[in-house]
């Protein structure tokens, strides 16, 4: 059995909720994986100390209470019981298992690279005092939206991350190496070849979601150059959401930045995601996991005339349906229209948006990641969703392509 520290089964064993065969699986990947080992221990101590900490038995009274019991007692006054407080409340009723381990989750989660919180940071006496927020502040030495974060692998907390500039640069398209492995070796790629983006970005896409142009604020387009192809438009943002496969409880955020063309020159433009701390968890760009600089590349670069650049985001929210944020966007130096980022969980979908999604289940699937969530079931059932005999020649050899994989 394949784990990696965040596979939810790791959670499900510490609580004894596997069955004996899938409990000795992951006994025996935890204990040759000491990222595995580390991971359980660190969930171990989270659930014995929150379920120490967080439970109050029926039969015990706080000190407080014993106070004023007392002195009801030597006044003959009945003076009111001191209770805790209502959020305290709401922690110590429902104080099951689950429930414990849901807090510890939910407090253990950081930005990746940082390191887990002490229990002492969690501590709290219960008194009528508010208690302090599991979520750390920003730190001041990592602001956000910088490369470190861009670089990371992985999910980042949109609380210390709250933005994030987005790669802009042309993304060289490639399915060769997949498709020699595949057609020529009969065999999967080596995991450490497949590049999300690059292959998100052999398709051109159009999002049926909320749009935005820049346009140029100098006169140097006339109405009359329509059939020389110029354009007033200096590029073109646009969006849709769309659930994730792999996790329906989180947004797929796919992005098409359009460059214009003005005699043929292409502006400098620059987009950054803006992520709402109330609503969104975390999120992860998915793709861009390098960090050397052949391949992670500089965050706000030169669109070339007429390309288009695709990108894709996982977004898991705190709340549902709600308003996840922003693009914030300029091109030539000059602010470009706002995208206001609200997921309508009653639109359906566009194909181009279902099939941007099977390309980024595929990837990770070719990739290893999301092992144990992501598998060749899934990836065959959202091929299918999206086959057609209307489709693109090429779009239908690329089903064709993941036809074959899943039979490797």
């Amino acid at each position: 059995m394949k784990l990696d520290p965040e596979d939810p089964r790791l959670t499900a064993y510490v609580l004894g909720e596997l069955g004996p065969e899938e409990a000795a699986a992951v006994e025996q990947a935890v204990a040759s994986t000491p990222p595995l080992q580390a991971e359980v221990e660190g969930i171990r101590q989270a659930r014995d100390f929150l379920t120490e900490h967080l439970t109050q038995s029926d039969e015990k009274l706080l000190p407080t209470q014993r106070e004023t019991i007392r002195q009801s007692a030597n006044t003959g006054k009945i003076l009111p019981i001191i209770s805790l407080p209502e959020r305290l409340q709401a922690w110590i009723i429902p104080a099951s298992a689950a429930a414990v381990l849901a807090v510890a989750t939910t407090i253990l989660i950081l930005t990746p690279g940082e390191k887990k919180p002490t229990v002492a940071k969690v501590t709290q006496t219960p008194v009528p005092a508010p208690i302090a927020k599991a979520t750390p502040p920003p730190k001041p030495a990592a602001p956000a939206g910088t490369a470190s974060s861009f670089s990371q692998r992985g999910s980042i907390t949109a609380a210390e991350f709250p933005t994030l500039d987005l790669p802009t640069q042309v993304i060289q398209p490639s399915l060769a190496t997949i498709s020699n492995s595949i057609r020529t070796d009969g065999k999967l790629p080596a995991r450490e070849s497949i590049h999300l983006e690059e292959i998100l970005n052999n398709f051109t896409f159009r999002l049926n979601g909320t749009a935005a142009i820049a346009r140029s604020s100098t006169p140097q387009w006339h109405p009359d150059e329509r059939a020389t192809g110029l354009s007033a438009h200096v590029a073109t943002l646009t969006t849709e959401m769309i659930a994730c496969p792999w996790k329906p409880s989180s947004t797929l955020l796919f992005i098409s930045l359009r460059g214009g063309m003005q005699d043929g020159q292409g502006a400098e433009v620059k987009v950054a995601y803006h992520a709402n701390p109330d609503n969104v968890f975390r999120y992860h760009l998915l793709g861009f996991t390098r960090t050397d600089a052949s391949r992670a590349g500089k965050l706000a670069a030169s669109p070339t005339s007429n390309s288009t650049v695709t990108l894709a985001i996982e977004i898991e929210p705190s709340k549902p349906g709600t308003e996840l944020g922003s693009l914030v966007w300029s091109a030539g130096g000059s602010a470009a229209p706002e995208i206001h980022l609200i997921h309508r969980t009653d639109a359906a979908p566009s194909d181009d948006a279902r099939l941007a999604a099977l390309i980024c289940t595929y990837s990770q699937w070719l990739s290893g990641e999301q092992t144990g969530i992501i598998d060749a079931d899934l990836v065959s059932a959202l091929a299918r969703e999206i086959t057609s005999s209307t489709l693109s020649p090429e779009r239908s050899d690329f089903l064709k392509l993941i036809e074959e994989s899943l039979h490797l």
